[in-house]
């Protein structure tokens, strides 16, 4: 057996690898794709806030920024303009978050995201930067359940429904 015999088998056996290496990745696109659908109620409703873990990348653009609530040591909510709201996860607790009257950014473009080092500075004094893990926009519906959450707010208790009348189901009294 010759020196091109055996190149030629090396070639054969490499193209089967590669083959089943190509079948592997579509079996593995095709399982993934199948997984990031979005689920439905009975209703047909979409469960986006319901599954939602609020690991978005948005970004903020600092300029537009009005107020901020502060939901715990971690998370806070900022609403910027045209009353969009952001559900902010921070790297690790910031303690001043809480109490602090203000917020500074650092940014190097004017945009608050939670990529390229950008972090928010809470405290007068102290100046505690912290860097963002997560910014998610959210929906009003989203905001009230997180605050909920969180416990800025109490659930709002809904009253069960009263019963239906339904004609000719009076009460007879015996005697």
């Amino acid at each position: 057996m010759g020196p091109l015999v055996q190149v030629r088998k090396s070639v054969e056996a490499l193209n089967k690898n590669m083959k089943q290496f190509f079948i592997i990745q579509l079996i593995i696109v095709f399982t993934l794709s199948g997984c990031s659908t979005i689920s439905e109620d009975a209703d047909g409703k979409s469960n986006v806030s319901k599954d939602a873990d609020f690991q978005g990348t948005d970004c903020i653009l600092i300029r537009t920024i009005r107020d901020y609530s502060p939901l715990d040591k971690s998370h806070l909510l900022i609403t910027g303009s045209g009353k969009r709201t952001y559900f902010v996860t921070l790297f690790w607790p910031a303690y001043e978050l809480r109490h602090s009257t203000s917020l500074k950014f650092k940014s190097r473009d004017g945009q608050l995201c939670p990529y390229g080092g950008d972090a928010i500075i809470f405290g007068t004094f102290s100046a505690e930067s912290v860097s963002i893990r997560a910014i998610s926009r959210v929906s009003a519906e989203e905001k009230q359940e997180l605050l909920v959450r969180y416990g800025s707010i109490e659930r709002a208790e809904q009253k069960p429904p009263e019963p239906a009348s339904v004609k000719g189901a009076e009460v007879e009294e015996l005697d």
